[in-house]
Formats: C-alpha cells, sequence, structure tokens
C-alpha cells in the first residue's frame, strides 16, 4: 500500500518527547502511544500515529488509528494520497475502507471519484444503510434514481435493527427537503428519536458546569504574539462558520484550519483547573497550538480555528492567547434549528436530538457570548450570518480592523477555491454568496410548528 504523502510537521514544543519521536522505531512508537503524556497531548499523539503510519502502512490498526487521527485533525489529503490506491473491487478490502475512500474523495473535492465509489459500494453492498446516508448527503438530487429512493425507503420501513431505521430515516430527511419539507422534519424527528434511545440524552448540567468554569478564568491582558495569530469562530453548529472561515480564509495573510479539537482536549487535561494567571503555561499552550496547526498555516499572517464548541472554551482561549481574537457567530435560531434538525452529527451534540435540549443550549451559548463579550470588548466580537450575507464587507470591517487585515476583493471568490471541505456544508461553501437560506425554516411547517415553539419562535 502506498506511504502517501509527508507532513511538514513542526517541532514540539518539548524537546524530549518530539527526539523520541523522531528516533524511535516501531515496537517504541507503540510504546510511545500507550505512555500517559502521549494519551493526553492531542498533537503528540497524531505525530506518533503519522511516524508508526509511516513505517508499518500495511498495518490494519495503525492504519485505521492514523486514517482516524489525521481526518478529526483536518488533514485529509495524506489520507487521500493513500486511499486512493485502493481498489474499487478488491474482495479483501473491508467496505468501510471503500465508504472512507468515497467521503475522502468527496472531501478533496473529487467529485467523480467520490461518486464512483459510493455508486459501486452501493452495488455490491445495497442495504449497507451507512453508505446510503453519506451517498444521498452527497449526490446532486437528479442523480438519484427512483430505485435508489426505493431501497432506501425499504430499509427504513422494513428493518428490524434500530440503527438501519435511524440511519435510512436521516437518509431520507435530507432528500426529501429539497421537495417535500414537511415529510422531511417528520424522518429527521423520528431519526433523532431512534439516535435518542441509542445513544442517551444529552447532559445540559455538565454543559452549564464546563461553561460556568470556563466563565471563572481571567484573560491576559491583550497583546502581541508571534504569528500567524489565531482567530476563533464559534457559536451554535450550523450557523455559518464554514462560510466566515471560507471567506476569512480567501485572504491573502490567512490560512483555516477546520475543525480542530485542540482547544477541548487542553481544557481536559493540561489546562484543566482555571486557577491564577500561570505565564509558564501560557508560553508553552501557545508553543504547542502553533505547532500542532504549524503545517496547516503555511506561513499564514492569521489562521482561523473554525469549531463552534469552542464557545465552551473562550476563557480558555483568552486566559492562554494574549493575541487571540474570538467571534461568536449567530444566525436566526430557527433557520439555525431547522438545519441542525436535518443533519446527523456523529461526533457530540447530543442536544441536536430534542429541542428541549437544544434550546437550552442555546441559552447556555448566549449566555457565555455575553460574559466573554463585556468581559473582553476589544477581542471578542459579535457578527450575524444575515449581516454576513447582506454585506461581507461591511459585517468584517471590525474584525478586520482588530486583526490588522484589509478587505480583499478576492475574499468573496471563496466558492472558486478547490481547498478541502470537511462539514456538512460543502456543499453551500462550494457556490456564490447567496441569501437562500434565510428564513427556509417556514418551509417546514405546520409540521414543526412546536419543535420551533419549544425553541421559543413565534410562529
Amino acid at each position: 500500500m502506498s506511504e502517501g504523502i509527508t507532513v511538514a510537521w513542526h517541532p514540539h514544543p518539548d524537546a524530549r518527547l518530539e527526539a523520541a519521536i523522531a528516533g524511535a522505531g516501531v515496537r517504541d512508537l507503540h510504546g510511545l502511544l500507550r505512555h500517559p503524556a502521549v494519551r493526553v497531548d492531542r498533537y503528540a499523539h497524531l505525530r506518533v500515529l503519522d511516524r508508526l503510519h509511516a513505517l508499518a502502512p500495511d498495518d490494519p490498526a495503525v492504519r485505521a488509528g492514523w486514517v482516524q487521527s489525521m481526518l478529526l485533525s483536518n488533514r485529509p489529503a495524506p489520507v487521500w494520497e493513500v486511499a486512493r490506491h485502493w481498489p474499487y473491487a478488491d474482495p479483501a478490502l473491508d467496505p468501510a475502507w471503500t465508504l472512507m475512500a468515497a467521503q475522502v474523495a468527496q472531501v478533496m473535492g473529487h467529485s467523480d471519484e467520490a461518486r464512483a465509489r459510493y455508486r459501486h459500494l452501493l452495488r455490491t453492498y445495497p442495504d449497507m444503510v451507512d453508505a446510503w446516508q453519506k451517498y444521498m448527503d452527497f449526490e446532486e438530487a437528479a442523480r438519484l434514481g427512483d430505485a435508489d429512493i426505493a431501497r432506501v425507503e425499504a430499509l427504513h420501513r422494513e428493518a428490524a435493527d434500530p440503527y438501519v431505521r435511524e440511519k435510512a430515516a436521516f437518509a431520507l430527511a435530507g432528500w426529501h427537503a429539497r421537495q417535500s419539507p414537511g415529510r422531511a422534519f417528520l424522518l429527521a424527528a423520528e431519526a433523532h428519536g431512534l439516535k435518542r434511545a441509542r445513544l442517551g440524552p444529552w447532559d445540559a448540567a455538565q454543559s452549564e458546569r464546563r461553561m460556568e468554569l470556563d466563565r471563572q478564568r481571567q484573560p491576559l491582558p491583550a497583546g502581541e504574539g508571534p504569528a500567524p495569530r489565531p482567530l476563533f469562530v464559534v457559536g451554535l453548529p450550523r450557523s455559518g462558520t464554514t462560510l466566515l472561515t471560507r471567506i476569512l480564509g480567501s485572504h491573502s495573510g490567512v490560512a483555516g484550519l477546520g475543525e480542530q479539537n485542540l482547544i477541548p482536549s487542553l481544557a481536559g487535561t493540561a489546562c484543566r483547573a482555571p486557577g491564577e494567571g500561570n505565564p509558564q503555561l501560557a508560553a508553552f499552550v501557545q508553543a504547542w497550538y502553533r505547532a500542532a496547526t504549524g503545517d496547516l498555516a503555511a506561513g499564514a499572517r492569521m489562521v482561523v480555528d473554525k469549531l463552534p464548541a469552542n464557545i465552551e472554551y473562550v476563557g480558555l482561549i483568552l486566559s492562554m492567547f494574549s493575541d487571540a481574537l474570538v467571534v461568536h457567530l449567530e444566525r436566526e435560531l430557527a433557520d439555525c434549528a431547522m438545519s441542525i434538525h436535518l443533519r446527523d452529527f456523529e461526533f457530540g451534540c447530543l442536544y441536536a436530538d430534542d429541542p428541549a435540549d437544544l434550546a437550552t443550549y442555546a441559552a447556555q451559548v448566549r449566555a457565555q457570548a455575553l460574559h466573554w463579550r463585556q468581559a473582553a470588548p476589544d477581542r471578542v466580537f459579535p457578527l450575524r450570518y444575515e449581516a454576513l450575507v447582506e454585506d461581507p464587507q461591511a459585517a468584517l470591517a471590525p474584525l478586520l480592523a482588530a486583526a490588522g487585515l484589509d478587505w480583499e476583493p478576492g475574499m468573496l471568490a471563496f466558492w472558486q477555491r478547490g481547498e478541502q471541505i470537511a462539514t456538512f456544508s460543502e456543499a453551500q461553501v462550494r457556490r456564490p454568496l447567496n441569501d437562500r437560506s434565510i428564513g427556509a425554516w417556514r418551509r417546514f411547517l405546520p409540521e414543526a410548528a412546536t419543535h420551533l415553539r419549544t425553541l421559543g419562535v413565534a410562529v
């Protein structure tokens, strides 16, 4: 199997750990994966896996860990350089890997390749519901035939396994959203109910405690730091974070990092307790974060980390990065909620499975954002999605001024950039800026009325 391409990793700020990774063989690298210091260090763990994969690319367990870690850290290009060599029809290849290859091709913008792999997989495994769900999320409506829809309808109607019915319902909800919004809403509601029964409810109290703890942190005084300057885009999912990041990332001095889970990992390890300011810890965290994103930054003056859930850790960000800026992106809750309702989030976001939980989480997010806007008004910026769509240059003027950047006309050509996109907004941000999604929640009435009233939306 091809070893793919080599990532230009930046050295880990712990020199001893860096030396251990660089000089270790396969056996020692396996030992490092079990070492407590590596297990809690997301960047070190990724580096060890990448080194191990380079030395043992045909080890199935190594490959699985490497693929997962590279994709979760928004590095699909090296995975694609390996996955594109996987043959479609190799009976020895687990179909899960064929599905993975199709998804990575999609993320990389290779639509024809992704389509060919999805279709081959579904011809061979017509009852593979995960493949149907991913394919229907990806495919243009005109390319889905009656036989395709009938197959998924049958899985939804006849499967004994609740998981199959759940995934089929999500797939059909996405399909019907284009032409039968009311039915799409009901199918998504059924899917969320099955998912909640499978995974359990969201813990509102735990979420509130997490944000209350974060509000105890003391921000560092605003100041300059080494390039690149970090900017964090936060808020609810489906609030426009991908669009904003694509626009900002089209600036000649800005690089998009995608959704990085680095800040949440710090909150659970090195930065667990708020305490008083610790200059040594802050200096290490800054060096660690810049090392962990250095290959993606590619010499940019500013980098954009767009993990929405970083809203829960704004205090941590401000207490560790004196030069960090935070943008809280808000979208009309009805539109945001309907978009969330139609999506099957793979990680976290259990509040999406119940409208009462989503209402609670949205209120927690608003309180968190308000606290930090008042505590650090020169570093935390509110931004409305609707204003961004109406007049991007005007909406972004305060943020760009704070970042020391000028507006560039090329920022509106974001949709022409052929870079990787690994979010549900992949299709939308490959098109020019438009306002079609504003007010789209009304299409789901009357079926969505009770759902929306639970969220406090006047219907």
